[in-house]
């Protein structure tokens, strides 16, 4: 299974280098976004502070979004491998039925890390800076990412028993919409709505803003409960949502 998994995620990454706008327009999208809100929407959640005041505690979510969105494209193109009629030539060869979804997840890793950059980058330019030393940065660039590896899964099932690429991607969308715009990352929880506010708390896109900000403010310990949260969230939806994608590849036709 191992080598079927390298083999398939080694056709993942040509997939990718190949299409050079599969990496620029994951990142497009966050980064625009944090660029009008930052400027537009700002002074009002930090009345008072300057535009780097809010990119410093917004950047961490326009990060999982784009780490987010990023593989709703992955679960879509898994999808198409499976209307295509490329995953019926796979099932003529002696492979793992894991290896055609983990290759195409694990190799989409390295597009998220491109946009998580690409959009720091640009946050840097506005502002932002990390204040909790070299294991914050860390922190900082690998829980998006274990984040990402998780969810993944989770719309790669969506996307195994959707009708249509148009269908999944259109679900996907939504749920990402909710998740980003219910969490702590554009307002702190006690500005929420007061039915929100739970609905926040529980909501694992906060977590995962909340160990980025833990991690890149000075003083904040770098591993708090909000980064275990996010490996456990990430963890579980991995178990849950692999299991659940891998059995309705199988049974796909």
């Amino acid at each position: 299974m191992t080598t079927d998994i390298a083999v398939m995620t080694r056709r993942g990454v040509t997939l990718m280098v190949r299409s050079p706008m599969t990496l620029s327009t994951s990142a497009f999208m966050p980064i625009i976004l944090l660029l009008l809100l930052s400027v537009s929407f700002g002074s009002v959640v930090m009345p008072g502070a300057g535009v780097s005041d809010y990119v410093q505690f917004a950047t961490p979510l326009f990060v999982t979004m784009g780490v987010a969105f990023g593989a709703i494209s992955t679960a879509v193109a898994a999808q198409q491998d499976r209307i295509s009629g490329f995953d019926d030539r796979l099932r003529t060869l002696p492979i793992s039925p894991v290896a055609p979804l983990a290759g195409r997840i694990i190799a989409d890793i390295g597009r998220n890390l491109v946009t998580l950059l690409l959009v720091t980058i640009v946050a840097i330019a506005l502002g932002f800076r990390f204040d909790n030393g070299p294991a914050g940065v860390v922190i900082y660039i690998v829980l998006p990412l274990i984040f990402g590896f998780g969810i993944a899964w989770f719309m790669v099932f969506i996307a195994m028993i959707a009708d249509s690429a148009e269908s999944a991607a259109s679900m996907l969308n939504a749920v990402m919409l909710v998740l980003s715009f219910l969490s702590t990352g554009m307002v702190p929880l006690e500005d929420l709505p007061g039915w929100a506010q739970p609905v926040a708390s529980a909501n694992p896109v906060s977590h995962v803003i909340g160990a980025m900000r833990d991690a890149t403010t000075s003083g904040e310990s770098v591993l708090g409960a909000d980064a275990a949260i996010t490996v456990v969230w990430s963890v579980g939806l991995t178990i849950v949502f692999g299991y659940l994608a891998v059995r309705a590849y199988r049974r796909a036709r």
